[in-house]
């Protein structure tokens, strides 16, 4: 059972205008441990239409525009690093992270700055050693500039 909870943001890009596009990953680098994804943060920056989707990722993809590593101070007892190396990657990627199908969930955001939601999922997703959470765009639109926040378990 996990014993830490950790919170970590960042913003990422727009993406580009294709199905499948990976907006942010949380991917799980470990070997030996999962993850468990409590809640995902989403809020847009700029005015765009959002059709947004969640899923599991099985292959990391490449160059991501941003990548954000948590630390000491993710951990919301302030009291241990992710034993897992778990690190939050923002889009665009060169090459995409490889996408389970079909979507587990969907779901759309007017075009208005400010627009989100929060995920609270319980029980929390569980995402096994070596692979990923991904939030990513199931049809050819942008996704606006947004912020995005995971939170987990390990």
């Amino acid at each position: 059972m996990p014993n830490h909870s950790y919170a970590l943001g960042g913003r990422t890009v727009a993406t580009a205008a294709t199905a499948n596009h990976v907006a942010a990953q949380l991917w799980n680098p470990s070997t030996t441990i999962p993850i468990w994804v409590r809640q995902l943060w989403v809020c847009s920056t700029t005015a765009g239409v959002s059709n947004l989707a969640v899923n599991r990722s099985n292959a990391r993809g490449a160059t991501p525009t941003a990548t954000v590593t948590p630390d000491i101070d993710s951990d919301l007892e302030k009291y241990v690093t992710p034993t897992t190396a778990t690190v939050l990657e923002l889009a665009t990627f060169g090459t995409q992270p490889t996408l389970d199908a079909p979507a587990m969930f969907r779901w759309n955001l007017p075009a208005v700055i400010g627009a989100g939601f929060i995920f609270v999922w319980d029980p929390p997703i569980k995402v096994p050693p070596a692979s990923g959470l991904c939030l990513y765009t199931p049809t050819a639109v942008i996704l606006p500039a947004s912020d995005i926040t995971f939170v987990w378990d390990e």
